[in-house]
């Protein structure tokens, strides 16, 4: 009697390790998976934003033609702070 109690407490013991080793085992793949999505998440941002200067840096250029053409543009900026009175 003795022997199948002790047989039955190390078969409960064996498959709660065996679960826990399991369980383990599937948060790390699920952690690596989502490093992994994360890192490529970051990737497609940065060539979005890198996409997104060039094209600001593009349209910059073409409104410079535009403003050249025209001949206008930005008025020159005073060299008076915010706070200061106009002389």
């Amino acid at each position: 009697m003795e022997v199948d109690t002790v047989a039955q407490i190390l078969t409960v013991l064996s498959v709660g390790l065996a679960i826990v080793w399991h369980q383990q085992r599937s948060v790390d793949k699920l952690r690596d998976d989502v490093n992994a999505s994360i890192r490529d998440l970051r990737r497609d941002h940065n060539n979005a934003i890198a996409q997104i200067g060039e094209r600001l840096a593009r349209i910059g250029e073409r409104l410079a033609r535009i403003e050249g053409f025209l001949g206008i543009g930005i008025p020159p900026v005073a060299d008076e702070s915010p706070g200061d009175e106009p002389a």
